[in-house]
């Protein structure tokens, strides 16, 4: 079920809310297949499927935002009834927002998560490291699986996508937009990519409400407590009425 941007794992017709997933740099919508439990069944959840991953791996990674969050954007438009929600983790924080931005009155929460707010720089500039620097970044910061290092060739098709996405993210610095949205970011408190002082200023970007959660672990603190973030994000929606 879904567009070849947006895919629907476990379809829920009679849900009262929509949650649209947006992956992190490298990562795909697979990501969030285990959410649908977690969220419950009164919450339908999609996850955007971006260029060169999954079932679009032939087609190439894009490295500018706006090729990303236009056509997705349009594609919720066209097939995610309200009410909705927008999350994302790291540049799919980035992307979300983009996304929120487009959509407008269509979204009613954006929640990122482990990114720092756009107007900051990205940091490092990782995009410009050859592959095997590329490598070590990404595994030090917790976001190549144990099991994927063994095998260096899947690995090497998989690097141009994971430069192409941080490309994305380097692109996004100095934006100052401001949506009129309320947006809940999430930060690990171990975090060296997006400090909890990184994540904290998106509040300058929404007129709508902020709030900051701080969790325990690294910048994938979400993949070992991953209903710690849906919980939140169903008691952020529930307080304002959208379930």
């Amino acid at each position: 079920m879904g567009s070849s941007w947006l895919i629907c794992p476990r379809p829920r017709p009679k849900a009262a809310l929509r949650v649209v997933c947006v992956p992190y740099a490298g990562g795909g919508a697979s990501a969030f297949w285990d959410w649908p439990d977690l969220l419950g069944d009164s919450v339908e959840l999609w996850s955007a499927v971006l260029p060169g991953r999954e079932r679009r791996f032939g087609e190439p990674a894009v490295t500018e935002a706006a090729l990303i969050a236009a056509p997705l954007a349009e594609a919720i438009r066209a097939e995610i009834p309200k009410p909705l929600v927008l999350f994302g983790h790291s540049m799919g924080g980035l992307l979300a927002f983009d996304v929120a931005r487009r959509l407008g009155d269509q979204v009613e929460h954006l929640f990122v998560s482990a990114a720092k707010a756009p107007h900051l720089a990205f940091g490092g500039e990782p995009h410009l490291l050859d592959d095997d620097g590329l490598l070590d970044w990404m595994t030090t910061l917790g976001g190549v699986p144990a099991d994927l290092l063994a095998h260096r060739e899947m690995l090497g098709l998989l690097l141009p996508t994971l430069r192409a996405d941080l490309t994305v993210c380097a692109g996004f610095h100095g934006v100052r937009d401001v949506i009129d949205v309320p947006i809940t970011a999430f930060s690990g408190t171990d975090d060296p990519l997006a400090t909890v002082a990184d994540v904290a200023a998106w509040q300058h970007h929404t007129v709508a409400g902020f709030d900051l959660v701080v969790r325990p672990g690294g910048h994938f603190y979400l993949k070992d407590d991953p209903a710690a973030v849906t919980s939140a994000l169903r008691s952020a929606t529930a307080r304002e009425g959208v379930q």
